[in-house]
């Protein structure tokens, strides 16, 4: 970053032709997200702030950098309000190194998943690799860890409400995060109101999430001060929750918003104008193949230009939206006089091909690269030790017993999909033992704790997955991140799980009692050492080639992903932790065997 010091006397002088310029962009079609206009127009930089724009009088010296510009278009770089650098596979360098050439200038980060595993410590981790890199990195404090309580499921460390007050209090701190059960906001859990007050006082932003909230729980939800949402199911929920005061921030997601949803929206903003103020675009779980075959922000933008909507109002929806919600425009977000250089040139403002772009008022990347490497980071050992299980997993270790040697019994099945439901079906018993029936698509499922060491399984049914002749195994699973496997018996199960034990964490694949894929997590059990292309390249062929293909894995859109938060207890209507089938509704364990 520019650690040039910059006064307002010397921005004066500069802005009135009186002292030189560092840089000047000439020539440039300026995109001027504040009026919602194009125009031409110079732009003029000193240290790492805007001096002027427009037809000014601005003066160069032999050391000014004038960058021509004639035929493109200058826009304020990208600024992610909500994203899990954990779900991306991959560390915050690699990160840094691939979404900045794209014009990302700013993402905030909420590490609930790492925080999960880790805790502060692991935090603080992320935040110590990220100084010195040319990206913003901002944090999005995690809202409530663990997610659940120690009877529900078990997770690797917990964030007291002292230590979130103190994380908000960072000054890289701009959000408390909502990715919570919206249950405690209406039982008015004490701790999480005392949270939110910290973060009001503060003048920082109230995250949230109100999947399908209506009427008066959500006004009830509103009306204990989070400020978003990010799980809207359809257009009708986005303008619902706009009504009542919450911003709407969208990303394409399965089961959520989705693509098609984009040109629902373009449809609305044409016929009705409807004010976008209030709108922002996110990358919230990114995975790997999607980042580097789609791109970061940059890809959410260019689908909402590909769907109808003007590319002004798609790119204020990333940036100067972004900023005004999170109480950055003073500094963020647009290109005026005053305001930090973070800026990208385009070639193409329709494909959103970016050529350059500056952060801190310094050429930080150029066709694509950044202009210097960035230092490598070697990780810790702990962060490195993360999966503990009390021994080698066995066939048995899996298996739902009955007191019947033979026959049948009658089992709860989890159904995937969103929301999850439930379903009783009669599976066959061996031997004491309630068997997976693959020809009906009902498979067995465990997750099995990895932080503790506690030896604790949590065993049920599935439907829907459409696995055949295999099991995949996987340490990311929303939001403790113990292990889950699913599998069409209890042997290919235990050679998964165990692979992933080895592994320290990843996905492991078996098909017909071989392991035919594997994708190594070291860190925390969820983020790759590799960069980008090998990590992107792993996750495509694990779920192109062996699940679906070789699998017969029916769940579209990203599989993986889908897979990794079916055992999720805090979205409806079943979970599956560590400690068994979870109701959501009522956080009452069931028995997956029916009395």
């Amino acid at each position: 970053m520019n650690n040039k010091i910059v006064s307002k006397e010397q921005l004066v002088d500069v802005a009135l032709g009186a002292l030189p310029a560092d840089i000047v962009i000439k020539g440039g079609n300026l995109v001027n997200v504040l009026t919602r206009e194009i125009y031409k127009a110079d732009i003029v930089i000193f240290g790492n702030r805007v001096a002027a724009t427009g037809a000014c009088d601005y003066q160069v010296s032999p050391d000014t950098k004038v960058i021509d510009a004639s035929g493109k278009w200058i826009a304020p770089g990208f600024m992610d309000p909500h994203m899990h650098l954990e779900s991306t596979a991959i560390t915050v360098t690699e990160l840094a190194k691939r979404i900045v050439p794209r014009g990302v200038t700013t993402v905030v980060e909420d590490p609930h998943e790492f925080a999960n595993v880790l805790g502060v410590k692991g935090i603080k981790l992320f935040f110590e690799e990220a100084k010195g890199l040319p990206l913003r990195f901002l944090l999005r404090v995690p809202g409530h860890v663990p997610a659940m309580p120690p009877e529900i499921e078990t997770s690797g460390a917990e964030i007291t409400v002292e230590e979130t007050k103190e994380l908000l209090g960072w000054d890289e701190a701009v959000q408390l995060a909502g990715d919570i059960n919206p249950e405690l906001i209406l039982s008015k859990d004490p701790e999480q109101f005392e949270k939110i007050d910290c973060t009001i006082r503060l003048n920082k932003t109230v995250g949230g999430q109100s999947p399908a909230l209506q009427g008066s729980a959500l006004n009830a939800f509103i009306a204990a001060g989070p400020e978003d949402s990010h799980v809207s199911f359809n257009l009708d929920e986005v303008m619902d929750i706009q009504r009542h005061g919450l911003k709407a921030i969208l990303t394409p997601k399965p089961f959520l918003f989705g693509p098609e949803n984009y040109g629902e929206l373009a449809e609305l903003i044409k016929e009705k104008n409807i004010d976008i103020r209030n709108i922002m675009f996110c990358t919230d779980d990114r995975q790997s193949d999607y980042l580097y075959r789609s791109g970061h922000l940059d890809g959410v933008v260019r689908l909402a230009i590909e769907r109808g909507i003007e590319p002004v109002t798609a790119i204020q929806m990333a940036t100067i939206n972004v900023a005004e919600h999170l109480r950055l425009d003073r500094d963020f977000g647009s290109i005026a006089p005053g305001k930090i250089a973070d800026l990208m040139i385009l070639d193409d403002l329709e494909t959103i091909s970016v050529s350059m772009v500056l952060v801190d008022g310094e050429i930080v990347a150029e066709n694509g690269c950044l202009v210097t490497p960035p230092p490598a980071f070697e990780y810790p050992a702990w962060a490195k030790d993360t999966v503990h299980l009390p021994k080698s997993v066995k066939p048995e270790d899996l298996q739902i017993r009955v007191a019947e040697e033979s026959g049948t019994a009658k089992a709860r099945v989890l159904v995937a999909g969103v929301p999850k439901e439930m379903e009783v079906k009669e599976l066959r018993v061996e031997g004491g033992v309630v068997m997976p029936d693959e020809t009906g698509d009902i498979l067995s499922m465990a997750v099995l704790e990895r932080h503790k060491n506690t030896g604790n399984i949590g065993r049920a049914f599935i439907r829907g997955t459409g696995i055949c002749d295999g099991a995949i195994a996987g340490s990311v699973s929303h939001d403790a991140h113990n292990i889950y496997v699913i599998g069409t018996n209890y042997e290919y199960m235990a050679l998964a799980a165990n692979r992933v034990a080895e592994m320290g964490g990843g996905f492991a694949a078996v098909k017909a009692g071989e392991i035919v894929a594997q994708i190594e997590l070291p860190i925390g059990g969820l983020i790759s050492e590799e960069p980008l292309e090998t990590v992107a390249g792993k996750f495509e062929y694990l779920e192109k080639e062996i699940l679906q293909k070789g699998l017969n894995c029916t769940l579209q859109g990203f599989p993986l992903f889908t897979l990794s938060v079916i055992s999720l207890p805090n979205i409806p209507n079943w979970g599956i932790t560590d400690k068994g089938l979870i109701e959501v509704r009522t956080m009452r364990h069931m028995d997956p065997i029916c009395e």
